[in-house]
């Protein structure tokens, strides 16, 4: 697995190993304080996200789980003030993109099992004893056919890759940062911006630094019975549990339609 990163005008590599390798910089934040806490930033400011940090935030993304463990992420991490104004210009010209010093391009690559991942995803797990070698074939077999036969490989890859972004969202705030997550983009566009294959399906975009300004207002959420049920849809769920709404005291509630 390699992350790419733009950085003045150069384009670096950075490889797993060098990753790993992290020393905690700060406290962090538990998650239910980032839960309680995060807002998507209007507007980010200049200081840079350090580097071990960055490192850390990534990471987390790498570890994050996936389907069958293939991993079929890719990032692409822009900080260069040109790179960024590209991926402004693809972005419907939003401001943030090109305020935040770092901006995670999250990309799912749709061939990446049929060329090498598959088989590295094996050899990995029998070096972990996660599967007798015996077995390799079968596994093979099996995901083999269900991705060669899936109606909707990109919808599979927005569900995988957006577990390893949201993790690196969680794991920025967690070390005290401001995060924005952005779906509105041309594909084609940012493909071009960070030099893509044509194969790279862009799922969303990450822009990471320190809010500037005022941050957002919380915007409240619906209540948790009218987005929770019990064994069917529509179905009253009988729990009590303390479950209070923002500004209101703890209280135990009976959830229900």
């Amino acid at each position: 697995m390699c992350i790419f990163l733009f950085s003045g005008h150069n384009r670096k590599f950075w490889s797993l190993p060098s990753i790993l390798e992290i020393e905690m910089a700060q406290p962090e934040k538990t998650i239910s304080d980032i839960i309680a806490e995060r807002r998507s930033t209007p507007r980010f400011g200049p200081e840079p996200v350090k580097e071990d940090d960055l490192r850390q935030i990534l990471t987390a993304g790498i570890e994050s789980p996936s389907g069958y463990n293939l991993q079929p992420w890719r990032f692409v991490v822009v900080r260069d003030p040109e790179q960024r104004r590209a991926l402004r210009f693809a972005s419907h010209n939003q401001p943030k993109i090109e305020q935040a010093p770092l901006v995670i391009v999250a990309l799912g690559d749709t061939e990446g099992w049929r060329e090498g991942d598959l088989d590295e995803m094996i050899r990995i797990g029998s070096e972990h004893g996660y599967a007798h070698p015996s077995k390799s074939g079968d596994t093979r077999q099996l995901i083999y056919d269900y991705l060669s036969r899936h109606e909707n490989l990109p919808m599979w890859l927005d569900r995988q890759v957006m577990i390893a972004l949201t993790t690196m969202m969680l794991m920025a705030e967690a070390l005290g940062y401001d995060t924005a997550l952005m779906e509105g983009f041309d594909e084609q566009q940012v493909r071009e911006a960070v030099e893509a294959p044509p194969r790279m399906h862009v799922v969303c975009l990450l822009a990471v630094g320190h809010c500037e300004g005022e941050d957002k207002r919380y915007g409240g959420r619906f209540p948790a019975e009218r987005l929770v049920f019990g064994e069917r849809f529509g179905a009253s769920l009988k729990l009590t549990a303390e479950i209070p709404r923002r500004g209101e005291k703890r209280s135990s509630l009976r959830l229900s339609t």
